[in-house]
């Protein structure tokens, strides 16, 4: 039971503060390119990242766990530190540059949250949907009530970052076999 609302937990945090990050991006690209641009890009991110959710999920079971934990470590640490990166920039203001830019994040938060998702559902399936579901509905939820326009995006770059790391770090101590304190399972659970 424990671990099952820690995967909900760490789905739902995960799920909100990067879905929101998206939905900042997307309501900053809106103004800059268009609804149409913007709402193209989105949905072929959502694909990407619902394809990549389900091609993960059945392929992993080929490889062993190990490797399966460190190589998810490593792609978090990856994305983590492209969030502390885009925490650290400046914001281009050409408008090609934001389509390219819009385009870029779209593909690589696919990746990233397809990836996350299926990590956190690996360890416990309906733990981890129904805590991405809750999340997502939030931030539907404050999009409509125009709350989240108000969040810095350079806040949830970093949330985002720290979030990835602390997930990431975990599951290459998991996969390379390294002791550690059994509170790090409350962080994240191993995924065997």
């Amino acid at each position: 039971m424990a671990f099952e609302f820690i995967v909900f937990f760490t789905a739902f945090k995960y799920v909100f503060v990067e879905g929101g990050e998206q939905a900042l991006v997307g309501i900053g690209t809106l103004v800059r390119i268009g609804y149409r641009e913007t709402l193209k890009i989105t949905l072929i991110g959502l694909a990407v990242g619902i394809a990549l959710y389900f091609l993960f999920l059945n392929a992993v079971e080929f490889f062993p766990t190990n490797l399966v934990e460190i190589a998810l470590g490593v792609g978090l640490l990856y994305f983590s530190y492209t969030m502390f990166k885009e925490f650290l920039e400046r914001e281009e203001k050409d408008v090609t540059k934001y389509k390219i830019g819009y385009f870029y994040i779209a593909i690589l938060e696919a990746i990233e949250n397809s990836v996350a998702l299926a990590t956190f559902s690996l360890i416990d399936m309906a733990s981890a949907i129904s805590g991405a579901v809750l999340a997502i509905g939030l931030i539907v939820g404050l999009l409509y009530l125009g709350i989240i326009k108000r969040i810095p995006l350079k806040l949830t770059r970093l949330v985002s970052g720290i979030l990835l790391a602390a997930t990431g770090i975990p599951l290459i101590i998991y996969g390379l076999d390294i002791p550690y304190p059994e509170i790090m399972q409350w962080l994240i659970p191993p995924l065997s």
